[in-house]
Formats: C-alpha cells, sequence, structure tokens
C-alpha cells in the first residue's frame, strides 16, 4: 500500500460500518493503512483516522489505530479530536474518546463533557477516563456532577475513583 492507496481507503471510509456488516477485506486494508502511516507519518492522515471508526472493535485493529495517531503532537491531534468527539457516529465518539486520553487538553473539556450524559454506558466510560487525564478545576466539577447521574455500577465506582484523586491532586 503507497500514500495514494491509504489515503483514498480511508477517505473512502469515513466511517466504516460497524462489525456485524463490515467487510473483513475493509478491515485488513484499514491495518495496512495504519502500518503504513506507522512507518511513513503525515499529519493530513490524522482526522481520516479519527473518523474512520466504525461502532465496535474492528476485530481488534481499531485499538492500534492510537499507535499512529500518538506519532504526532497535542497541536496536530486536538483539533481534529474536537470534532471528531461531536460526531454523529458512535464508533468515532468512542474510539476518539479513547485517544483523548493520551492527548490531555483543555480544549477537549467541552466536547467531553458532553459525552458525559450520553445514553451508552461505554461512551461515558471513555469520556470519563478521558476527563480523568484533564487537570482543571471545571473537569472536577463535572465529574462530580456525572456521578450524581450515573446508573451504572462500575461507571459509578470508577468516577468515585477519578474524583478521589482529583481531590488528592488539589
Amino acid at each position: 500500500m503507497d500514500i495514494y492507496q491509504a489515503l483514498s481507503f480511508l477517505k473512502e471510509h469515513q466511517p466504516l460500518p460497524n462489525d456485524q456488516e463490515v467487510d473483513i477485506e475493509d478491515i485488513r486494508s484499514l491495518d495496512e493503512a495504519r502500518k503504513y502511516f506507522i512507518e511513513n507519518p503525515y499529519p493530513e492522515c490524522i482526522p481520516l483516522f479519527l473518523n474512520v471508526f466504525g461502532k465496535g472493535s474492528g476485530f481488534g485493529v481499531y485499538q492500534f489505530i492510537e499507535d499512529v495517531i500518538m506519532q504526532f503532537n497535542n497541536k496536530e491531534v486536538v483539533p481534529h479530536l474536537v470534532k471528531s468527539l461531536q460526531s454523529d457516529h458512535q464508533g468515532v465518539r468512542y474510539w476518539s474518546a479513547q485517544i483523548a486520553s493520551s492527548f490531555p487538553d483543555k480544549r477537549l473539556i467541552e466536547p467531553l463533557s458532553s459525552m458525559v450524559i450520553e445514553k451508552d454506558s461505554d461512551l461515558r466510560w471513555a469520556a470519563y477516563m478521558a476527563l480523568e487525564e484533564i487537570r482543571d478545576k471545571s473537569v472536577f466539577s463535572i465529574l462530580k456532577s456525572a456521578l450524581q447521574n450515573e446508573k451504572e455500577p462500575e461507571n459509578y465506582e470508577m468516577l468515585e475513583d477519578i474524583i478521589e484523586n482529583y481531590e488528592l491532586f488539589d
């Protein structure tokens, strides 16, 4: 795969279908594009990777896309994360929140705070984890408010731990 094939594939799959509908060949092509950009970092691939995620795990490939994104700095990544965290596509929001944990930045507070009221508990969990990395007083109040509304026991426990760590931080 070369740069043109990799970019073309990514542009055509914004996002990929969910795991139940995706063609396994598309997953293989995604993995090839991922490997290409690990060897050949190219900032223009950042928004394409952040918006490629379908709902699900991409048969294990999605978790490794972070390896591509981690090659870049906050200045290059965060503006694209701000947008992808607000995507209409659940998979894009979920995986973008996962990646946001590695790029703590105050610009992510607003889109992540919108995710703490999502119906899907996995989306909320990912948002909590990303917010935990951003050391800002406004995050503390967002998380305290989320704790009052969280009904999922595992998420509730995790939020309690995050809030306790935040209190130790202050």
